[in-house]
């Protein structure tokens, strides 16, 4: 990581989560929480998609794409209060620098398969 360089992995994680929002913002059917344009942001995105638990969207990119996410409340109760999604939960993805683009691709496939069969 030292060699890398904290700035140069910032960088390279910025670019894939704004390459997943971008695509995300072209599916409909697709809800994101918190403040997915910000200028610093850490590389999470938190959405759910319309008619469908963060549960059944989370099983079904692992057994059909195997996109492994975390769903639920991710002990924070107090967010989900906020953003209306308790019962439903969130489902979020996280990226580090060893993604690639193509595996975002992938994932807004993903999603985007799933987004059309609500």
């Amino acid at each position: 990581l030292l060699d890398t360089g904290i700035a140069h992995i910032a960088k390279q994680e910025t670019a894939l989560v704004r390459r997943f929002v971008d695509g995300l913002m072209q599916i409909e059917g697709i809800e994101l929480y918190g403040d997915v344009h910000a200028a610093q942001k850490l590389p999470i995105v938190a959405l759910n998609i319309k008619g469908k638990s963060s549960g059944e969207v989370a099983t079904t990119l692992w057994e059909s794409h195997q996109i492994c996410v975390r769903a639920g409340s991710h002990c924070a109760p107090l967010l989900h209060k906020h953003f209306g999604t308790v019962g439903r939960g969130i489902v979020r993805f996280s990226f580090c620098h060893f993604n690639t683009p193509a595996e975002i691709d992938t994932a807004l496939a993903a999603l985007e398969e799933i987004a059309c069969s609500a």
